[in-house]
């Protein structure tokens, strides 16, 4: 396995995002939520009728309307949500460092933009269980982006298995949750479809996590060691044209096989490719 140095602390700018649904509950926050409120969102014009609060009366519109009604200004509440990332930490996430730095980097930048919303953070690492060590209950508290940073970066990936993610989502509140899943998703798709099944109620991010060296890397002719950092195995391969072409194949079929699994279930991923590009990531959350 590689070592990898921390990445180096860099000043983050929180960053927007959009929910595709009205949250529901008691905590006032940023975004547009259900119900009716004194403040707010404009929703809407309604009857002091139907409406019956003196409090919220426009005299403009009122002035306006033409059979002389009595109008009120009706908004929508602004609420807070749970936002929560779910990191993968099975050995294979250990390659190439991307977990002390990508990972590292992405989790104190949404725990930063959730903090700046109003919403609570939580961050849940896994590997075969739900790991104590990587773990950080719903927080408001003002610097959580550091506490999320140092605990990825000191995580250590070396579990085998990712059975501790379903774990993982049963924590999660009962309310509907911005949920992150950070992942290479070398995971078995029958497990990653329960996974996301469990996720049903909650609205998914799926982030991918993609080293482009491990394509670029592989030579033509020559012989490589192949190793599963997952079981420790090892074994000498004779690389050649045909064959490298085959596993290159075969990683774009299963990309392509995991984005139709999203795609079933009304998901769109975001590719973490070597670096974390903030404004790739900005558009995609406003997206929602």
């Amino acid at each position: 396995m590689m070592s990898a140095q921390p990445a180096r602390k860099t000043r983050l700018q929180p960053i927007p995002y959009r929910l595709r649904w009205r949250p529901e509950g008691l905590l006032p926050g940023a975004h547009p939520g259900h119900g009716e409120g004194v403040e707010g969102e404009f929703r809407r014009h309604v009857s002091l009728l139907r409406r019956p609060d003196p409090r919220r009366i426009d005299l403009r519109a009122s002035l306006r309307d033409p059979f002389g009604d009595l109008k009120i200004r009706e908004f929508a509440p602004r609420r807070s949500v749970p936002v929560a990332m779910l990191v993968d930490l099975s050995a294979s996430m250990a390659f190439g460092g991307a977990l002390q730095r990508q990972v590292a980097e992405l989790g104190a930048l949404l725990a930063l933009s959730a903090r700046r919303s109003g919403d609570s953070f939580a961050l849940l690492g896994c590997d075969a269980r739900l790991r104590a060590d990587v773990f950080l209950p719903f927080t408001r508290r003002t610097g959580v982006e550091d506490e999320v940073r140092g605990l990825l970066e000191h995580a250590v990936a070396e579990g085998a298995g990712t059975e501790g993610l379903l774990e993982a989502a049963n924590r999660l509140p009962n309310r509907r949750a911005l949920v992150f899943l950070v992942s290479d998703y070398l995971i078995p798709e029958q497990r990653l479809a329960a996974l996301l099944d469990r996720l049903w109620r909650h609205d998914v991010i799926p982030v991918v996590m993609r080293d482009t060296s491990l394509e670029t890397s592989l030579p033509h002719w020559g012989l490589i060691e192949l190793s599963d950092p997952e079981t420790g195995t090892r074994r000498l391969v004779f690389m050649r044209p045909s064959l490298r072409q085959r596993w290159l194949d075969a990683a774009r079929t299963r990309r392509q096989s995991i984005e139709t699994l999203f795609a079933r279930r009304g998901l769109r991923a975001f590719d973490l490719v070597d670096e974390l590009d903030h404004e790739a990531l900005a558009r995609r959350l406003m997206a929602g």
